[in-house]
C-alpha cells in the first residue's frame, strides 16, 4: 500500500500542497472531519497530473470553505462560489487550480434525470453514491488518522487494472450524465470500460437514457470534454 502522505508531498505541486494544508486548517478550526476524495485522489495514485482538488467534510462544508476563504493570503483573487443547497463551495485560484469542498451526502432520484433528493450523511455513504469505483475513494486529513485511505468499492484495485467500473447496475439510469463521463474519463486515461459497465452501458445508449440528460449537466460536460488534451 503506498504511503499517501509522501505521495502528497511529493505528487502535490507547492501550491496544491499549500491548499490542502489551508482546507486542513480550517477544518481543525470547527472540529469537523475532512478527507480528499474523487478525482484528485485517484490521479495521484495513478501518478497523473492533479487538474483540481476536491474535498468532502462530514458536517457544515460551507463553515470551511467561508473559513478558507477569510484566511488564504489571495483571497481578494480567489473566484468563489456557494450552493446552499448542496452545501458545496468552488473556488478557482489564481492559478488556475479549482477546489470543491462539499458535505458528505447521498442522492435519492425517483426516475432518470430526475434532480436528485438529498440526506447529508457520513463519507461512508458519500463514497458509495459516486460514480465510479475509481472516484469513490478517500483520504483522511483528519489529526487522529491522517493518510488513511478509505476505500470501500476496491478503486483502487480498479485504478491497478486501469478499469472504469460503476458501483451499482443502475448508475447510468439514475443519472445519464454518466454515459458521456465514462467515454470522457476512458479517453482521457486510455483505461477500458470494465466488462458489467460496458454492457450496462451500451443498454443505456441503446435505450436513449441521454435523452433524459438535464441541459446543465450537458453544457457542463460539453465544458469538461474542451478541456481535455
Amino acid at each position: 500500500m503506498p504511503d499517501f502522505l509522501f505521495l502528497l508531498e511529493s505528487r502535490l505541486n507547492p501550491d496544491q500542497y499549500r491548499v490542502v494544508e489551508q482546507v486542513q486548517a480550517a477544518a481543525y478550526e470547527h472540529g469537523l472531519h475532512l478527507y480528499l476524495v474523487g478525482g484528485a485522489l485517484r490521479d495521484l495514485i495513478y501518478g497523473y497530473p492533479i487538474r483540481d482538488l476536491d474535498f468532502a467534510v462530514e458536517g457544515q462544508a460551507l463553515k470551511v470553505a467561508k473559513s478558507l476563504l477569510k484566511h488564504a493570503p489571495d483571497s481578494a483573487e480567489i473566484v468563489s462560489a456557494l450552493d446552499d443547497r448542496l452545501r458545496s463551495a468552488y473556488f478557482t485560484y489564481p492559478s488556475g487550480l479549482t477546489v470543491e469542498i462539499s458535505a458528505c451526502r447521498v442522492e435519492r432520484r425517483g426516475r432518470p434525470g430526475q434532480k436528485p433528493q438529498l440526506e447529508f450523511t457520513g463519507i461512508y455513504e458519500d463514497l458509495r453514491r459516486r460514480d465510479f469505483s475509481m472516484n469513490a475513494i478517500a483520504l483522511s486529513l483528519n489529526p487522529n488518522s491522517r493518510g488513511l485511505l478509505l476505500d470501500p468499492n476496491n478503486g483502487v484495485a480498479d485504478i491497478e487494472r486501469h478499469e472504469i467500473r460503476t458501483l451499482t447496475s443502475y448508475a447510468f439510469t439514475e443519472d445519464p450524465v454518466r454515459l458521456i463521463r465514462a467515454i470522457r474519463f476512458a479517453a482521457r486515461l486510455g483505461w477500458q470500460l470494465e466488462e458489467k459497465t460496458q454492457v450496462r452501458y451500451e443498454t443505456g445508449k441503446t435505450e436513449g437514457f441521454i435523452s433524459a440528460l438535464q441541459g446543465f449537466h450537458r453544457g457542463y460536460e460539453a465544458e469538461e470534454i474542451v478541456h481535455e488534451e
